[in-house]
């Protein structure tokens, strides 16, 4: 799962650690980054995809020129993805960009070793004057030289497609009525599946489309009607997909019990919303920023007076497991491995977690067991933005410290 904002970029690579506890006592182990690339411009990392052999960051950046990402900037803003190895040398990095304004969000593994990123784009017009028929309307012969492209909103949703070892192989896009902000990508069978939010006027909505990986994009299909945003998703053996959020809309027949609800939704392959569940906390502000495998869910819960990290495991839709809150300063992060795993920038003491206040507030990434009970414990610098696992690169997190981004590995 991953976070998104922009900031200066450099790069940490951080030792891979395995964290062992003792039996029924945590303890917190500091992870010190101990590789630094210096800043090269106003970047982001959107997402983070992991291979058997390599670590791709996929993201935005606002640099005429940046180092590592070749090549300069075409319009505002470019997309971009690094790929890595684990001992953290650069094995190529892509500019995915144009004239356009291009933002890149997130990423999928496909089948075949390629990489799919989805994105969004301005479009660019520019105008040249006609020429001036008579030299009386222009009486000084002064040149006159096209007007500079303007860009719009970001009304366009874009999809490359970049080899294994980081080439550009396709692009393609499609153009929307209204500024479009993608969210997550899922591989399907027959193409590819896109879900995030749609914003027309003062209201944004969900929305799901498709793309057959050669042509043809389906019509978006929204969700909600004045307040519902769609933030990641995982696809179910039937083809349909959980999909979750936060919505103060009406859907289907749920209404909404507070101003933001946390929302987990299944939507056929088609598209067709067929179930709606509610994770809601009187007087609260809720939504789930992160799914992964087994219906592991992270989110946020705001008071007015405090924030909580959310991190619940569900067997089914409305079906929980177990649920932990921790005070914080962010959401919660997940990423599923043989156990569960969860990063959030802790604001108070953590249960089974001996000494730990949380004061001043620090970042942490914790394994949790079968019922959610602690297992193992880290602290690093920098805001946590993605977080990933497989079996050949462990349990990997990007950072942000305002200085630097840093990759963190726990085996």
């Amino acid at each position: 799962m991953k976070l998104k904002f922009f900031a200066i970029f450099s790069l940490i690579f951080a030792m891979s650690f395995t964290i062992i506890s003792p039996a029924n006592a945590a303890t917190m182990i500091p992870i010190k980054p101990v590789v630094e690339i210096p800043y090269t411009g106003n970047e982001q990392v959107s997402d983070l995809l992991l291979t058997t052999n390599s670590i791709a960051l996929i993201g935005t950046t606002e640099a005429a020129t940046s180092n590592p990402i070749p090549g300069n900037l075409g319009g505002a803003s470019d997309g971009f993805i690094s790929i890595y190895a684990k001992s953290g040398s650069l094995l190529s990095s892509t500019r995915l960009g144009g004239a356009a304004n291009e933002i890149a969000t997130a990423a999928a593994l496909d089948a075949d070793g390629s990489i799919w990123i989805v994105g969004a784009s301005t479009v660019v017009s520019g105008t040249t004057p006609a020429p001036t028929p008579t030299k009386l309307l222009n009486p000084d012969n002064v040149p006159l030289t096209p007007s500079v492209p303007i860009s719009s909103a970001l009304t366009k949703l874009n999809l490359w497609q970049i080899s294994s070892v980081g080439q550009l192989i396709n692009s393609y896009e499609t153009q929307t009525a209204a500024v479009i902000s993608p969210q997550d990508l899922v591989i399907t069978k027959t193409g590819l599946v896109i879900f995030g939010d749609i914003y027309e006027g003062a209201n944004v909505r969900g929305f799901y489309t498709s793309f057959n990986k050669t042509t043809l994009f389906t019509p978006i299909i929204r969700y909600g009607s004045k307040s519902t945003q769609l933030t990641e998703a995982i696809p179910n053996s039937d083809g349909s997909f959980t999909v979750v959020g936060r919505s103060s809309d009406l859907l289907l027949k749920s209404r909404a019990v507070t101003k933001s609800d946390a929302i987990t939704l299944k939507i056929s392959a088609t598209g067709s919303l067929q179930v709606v569940a509610r994770a809601v906390l009187r007087n609260t502000s809720r939504g789930w920023s992160s799914i992964g495998a087994g219906l592991l869910q992270g989110g946020i819960v705001r008071y007015s007076n405090k924030t909580e990290a959310a991190v619940t495991k569900f067997s089914a839709i409305n079906k929980p497991s177990w649920n932990t809150r921790y005070l914080s300063r962010s959401t919660a992060l997940v990423a599923t491995g043989t156990n569960s795993w969860v990063t959030f920038i802790s604001a108070g003491a953590i249960p089974g977690l001996r000494t730990w206040k949380g004061k001043p507030a620090a970042p942490v990434l914790l394994q949790l067991g079968k019922k959610g009970e602690l297992i193992s414990a880290a602290s690093f610098t920098g805001t946590p933005v993605a977080i990933a696992r497989n079996n050949e690169m462990g349990t990997v997190v990007i950072t942000d410290s305002g200085t630097s981004f840093g990759l963190l590995q726990v085996n």
